[in-house]
């Protein structure tokens, strides 16, 4: 798995996410509030993060023709959520998802991250979903260089009535 890079590593420190983190994240993790713009809820439990972050780790299956990069963000070396991108190389694009912990929101830290991954990553397009009421995300694509998808750009994606595609 790709590591960070050495900047990265600075407040929020990142590494790459596996089963390790999963007792701590899930106490970050289980707050219902995080979830109010997602399509899943919180984790039932620590033992589910650390079967996912296990299969996380492996990577991408076989014959998928993506990359999966999950790294976790720290702060002083507490896990505060996780930054990933899958890579689809053929298309020269990414795709970008955060979460970070209630407590840790609001200091720059999802920013830091999704630089150093997008950074790291170096991909020609980038792309992330966001629920069109969530200001918090939009402001933060919109930090990061994204803009409101066109109509075309769109086209064919299998987005929700209120998910809205952001691109850069």
């Amino acid at each position: 798995m790709p590591r960070p890079p050495e900047a990265a590593r600075e407040a929020p420190m990142l590494e790459p996410l596996g089963p390790q983190h999963a007792a701590a994240l899930y106490e970050v993790l289980a707050d219902p509030t995080l979830y109010r713009f997602l399509d899943y809820g919180p984790p039932p439990s620590a033992q589910h993060l650390r079967d996912v972050y296990t299969r996380l780790a492996r990577g991408a299956p076989e014959g998928s023709g993506q990359v999966w990069i999950n790294w976790a963000i720290l702060d002083a070396g507490n896990p505060a959520g996780y930054v990933q991108a899958t890579v689809v190389p053929a298309k020269g694009e990414a795709w970008l998802a955060y979460v970070l912990g209630a407590r840790y929101q609001g200091r720059g830290h999802a920013t830091r991250a999704c630089e150093a991954l997008m950074s790291h990553v170096g991909a020609a397009r980038w792309l992330a979903t966001v629920e069109h009421d969530n200001a918090a995300s939009i402001a933060l694509l919109g930090r990061l260089g994204f803009r409101a998808a066109s109509g075309e750009e769109t086209s064919g994606r299998d987005l929700t009535p209120t998910e809205r595609l952001y691109v850069r």
